[in-house]
């Protein structure tokens, strides 16, 4: 379940991040006009992704609950609910934009819609999806994200089983009302 979170939460990201710079093939006799090694990109990549999974964010979990402490992530005991936070270095425009381009259907989890609500006051992207885990079981996956400044946005990606939704689901929201870049 946890590689599973994690390759979601990866092309996520992926589909989020910076837009790929683009080569110029050179002719033979001809002058490089640009250039980009692969040290320079591999650099950009380990940038961006120490930036997503960097502990930025504080906020409130429900620790009686999600009980395992990996730094930016917490998971219940049997490792069937958790939740991750992390900050996405692009606009929060941006991002949502990107967001309702993907895939309806994206390895094996379904998106069920993703809209802009309004929880509690604060402006929140929502994406709702559906996938199984291992025994066949339905699980949740949600994503909410808002603005985090001029240039980042919070991501607050959960996963829970469908059955226990309202247990969870209160606890998750409440944690995304209270997430917040730290000082």
């Amino acid at each position: 379940m946890r590689i599973l979170l994690a390759a979601v939460i990866l092309l996520s990201f992926l589909s989020c991040g910076k837009e790929t710079k683009s080569k110029k093939e050179i002719l033979e006799g001809t002058e490089s006009i640009t250039s980009e090694t692969a040290e320079q990109t591999s650099e950009e990549v380990e940038s961006a992704l120490g930036d997503l999974f960097n502990d930025q964010i504080d906020m409130e979990i429900d620790e009686s609950v999600f009980v395992i402490d990996n730094g930016t992530n917490r998971a219940n005991e049997d490792m069937s609910a958790g939740i991750m936070k992390m900050v996405a270095p692009q606009p929060y425009e941006a991002f949502k934009a990107r967001m309702q381009q993907e895939p309806e259907e994206q390895n094996g989890v379904t998106s069920l819609g993703i809209e802009e609500v309004d929880l509690r006051g604060k402006t929140v992207l929502v994406q709702k999806s559906t996938t199984k885990d291992e025994t066949g079981e339905e699980m949740m996956m949600m994503m909410h994200a808002f603005a985090a400044g001029e240039n980042k946005t919070i991501m607050i990606s959960s996963y829970y089983m469908k059955s226990e939704e309202s247990k969870y689901l209160p606890l998750i929201e409440k944690s995304v009302l209270s997430a917040k870049l730290k000082e």
